[in-house]
């Protein structure tokens, strides 16, 4: 009885995203199957995807975003450095960072347990992601590229 409670308030959850995102009008690709979407952006350089999905066993949306570039090996031990700093000032969401691949990915949750997440919730994961994976997805691939000091990145994080 609880399982078909918590599905019916994930697919509730879901058609509340999906309307959000109408009126946003952003362009988008549902699952409504796996209750997942599938969107991206244009930042002030770099090109920004996300996946948002709501999970029905942990009662959560899930927002992430991956960054398009994989961090060299020899820039491994930097990035992790400069993601710890971001993640240690960020309000809200952080980067996740696998340091055996490279890979980053920007990440915010919330949670839908036994309640109701409104349109507005929606718009500000949303918009706060794209301000966050814009404002230092260039700065990840020139630190990854050598063209940025760790120290030069860690500087950023007061701008």
């Amino acid at each position: 009885m609880a399982e078909l409670k918590n599905l019916e308030l994930a697919k509730a959850t879901f058609a509340t995203l999906c309307k959000s995102l109408d009126e946003q009008e952003w362009h988008y690709n549902k699952n409504e199957e796996k209750l997942s979407i599938e969107c991206g952006a244009r930042g002030e350089d770099l090109p920004m995807d996300f996946t948002i999905k709501v999970d029905v066993d942990r009662m959560l949306v899930l927002l992430l975003s991956h960054l398009p570039f994989k961090i060299g090996e020899d820039k491994r031990l930097e990035a992790a450095v400069a993601v710890c700093a971001i993640n240690n000032v960020a309000v809200d969401g952080n980067f996740d960072y696998d340091i055996s691949t490279g890979n980053i990915f920007f990440r915010i949750t919330n949670s839908f347990l036994e309640s109701q997440l409104d349109e507005d919730v929606f718009q500000y994961m949303l918009q706060l992601s794209c301000q966050f994976v814009d404002k230092y997805n260039d700065r990840f691939l020139m630190l990854s590229k050598g063209m940025l000091t760790l120290e030069k990145f860690l500087e950023t994080l007061t701008d």
